[in-house]
């Protein structure tokens, strides 16, 4: 004999559901950029993992543990690292901002920067706005670092669920796309426009933007090298970071190295690396875009800058790529929502 009526289970049934749901997502939300992890190297092996069980006939548990290595190696473990390194001296700054202040306040007395306030009119010595602008930065990067630097358990765990999920998701891969299209309230239609979207994404943000940040990122640290400017192969790794923004990115580096190095004297050196940085880096990014985008896929510019400060925000460093994505699916569920509820 059962005291509740079948509304009152039924909707006993879904407050459980929920609440426990709510308290998983919860304990979990730490390790959130860990499962979108999975799916970006899902997304970048599944043709290879395909190529091995059924060309090849290995079996999906080999298969699969050799995709793990060969992306630990190629992929985890050097972004791990340049992180850390970014990471410590973006702490440093941020640490020492009165310092830093102090050092912008000369190079603004410099008589190449105050003959360059003269001639535009523009008065870039303002201690307070100094001191704000550097105290975002240094916000910013800490927001952006901190996370993979102070939390090593956590950096290790979060790795750990990333390659446990993605394993699972190659061996099981059949039962995991078939349980998709069985529990996604959407038509299948949609369904496949949200994988189609997810491959695009992660083949443009991950292989066709990370193959133009190294090459934006090298060509910023050679031309640091040939002018003779300092640190030329940490703000390199920076402008990598930087490229995933388009158009603004590099210039946020090349620009103000060349501005300081004319104030501190290297007038040739400054000058040269922002020439060289409009007409050389600034246009092989144009010119990579656009072959990526005939060869790889393409994500419309807006999407990817809104999405990267979006991303960014909330997610840290893979808030690159999980920002576009997002944004990109949520375009996708509208036009689902439009083609079958407005009518």
């Amino acid at each position: 004999m059962q005291i509740y009526t079948p509304q009152q289970r039924f909707a006993l049934h879904i407050i459980l559901l929920l609440m426990l749901g709510g308290a998983i997502f919860y304990g979990l939300a730490d390790y959130f950029p860990a499962f979108i992890g999975s799916i970006i190297l899902y997304v970048l092996f599944r043709r290879l993992h395909t190529f091995l069980t059924e060309k090849c006939k290995w079996k999906p548990q080999a298969s699969a543990f050799l995709i793990i290595v060969v992306s630990l190696f190629i992929i985890i473990l050097p972004l791990v690292a340049t992180t850390i390194m970014i990471a410590r001296k973006a702490i440093f700054y941020a640490t020492y901002t009165s310092t830093f202040v102090n050092y912008i306040n000369q190079l603004l007395k410099s008589a190449a920067i105050v003959q360059f306030q003269r001639f535009t009119g523009i008065d870039l010595h303002n201690p307070e706005l100094l001191q704000k602008v550097v105290s975002k930065i240094g916000e910013f990067a800490t927001r952006l670092f901190t996370p993979l630097v102070s939390g090593t358990l956590n950096l290790f765990v979060g790795i750990t669920i990333m390659y446990f999920v993605l394993y699972y998701l190659l061996v099981n891969q059949s039962n995991v796309i078939k349980s998709l299209y069985y529990y996604l309230p959407f038509e299948k239609e949609t369904v496949e426009k949200m994988f189609a979207e997810l491959e695009n994404n992660v083949k443009t943000n991950v292989l066709g933007q990370g193959m133009i940040a190294l090459v934006q990122g090298s060509l910023v640290w050679l031309g640091f090298e040939i002018f003779g400017i300092n640190d030329g192969l940490f703000w390199g790794v920076i402008s990598a970071l930087l490229a995933f923004i388009p158009v603004l990115g590099t210039p946020l580096v090349w620009v103000p190295a060349g501005l300081t190095a004319i104030g501190q004297g290297n007038t040739v050196g400054g000058i040269g690396l922002i020439i060289y940085g409009a007409i050389l880096v600034l246009n092989i990014d144009n010119l990579l875009r656009f072959l990526i985008a005939r060869q790889i896929g393409n994500i419309h510019p807006l999407i990817t800058v809104l999405g990267v400060i979006f991303g960014v925000n909330f997610f840290g460093i893979l808030g690159l790529v999980i920002g576009p994505l997002l944004i990109s699916y949520f375009l996708v569920l509208l036009e689902a929502y439009n083609r079958q509820y407005a009518r």
